[in-house]
């Protein structure tokens, strides 16, 4: 929400926090892109050597290998999911901090008037 009044300083202020709050947020999901990524990528190969036991076994290395990677991908799927969901909160937090000092910033610039 923005101040028709507002300062020049005030107007550069608010740029250069939502400059910050924009960076802080794609940091964030950079990072969060890249834990999903390595989690995803260590279940696979997981799955490739759980894969590779089964070809040389019998009937029960076979149907262990099913089973612990369905397990593995529930157990990937599910992390990664709350790990996105916990990423967006705090990219919705970051958010309402920035527009919360902006308003602060705003309000002392019209008590000033």
């Amino acid at each position: 929400m923005s101040n028709t009044n507002e300062s020049l300083g005030n107007k550069i202020a608010d740029t250069v926090d939502d400059a910050g709050t924009a960076i802080k947020n794609t940091v964030k999901d950079v990072k969060t892109n890249a834990e999903n990524k390595t989690r995803t990528a260590d279940n696979e190969t997981n799955k490739a050597a759980n894969d590779a036991k089964a070809e040389t076994g019998n009937i029960f290395d076979k149907a262990g290998a099913a089973i612990k990677n369905t397990v593995g991908d529930i157990k990937t799927n599910s992390a990664n999911a709350a790990n996105k969901a916990e990423n967006e909160s705090e990219k919705a937090a970051n958010n309402l901090n920035n527009e919360a000092k902006k308003a602060e910033r705003d309000e002392r610039d019209r008590n000033d008037f």
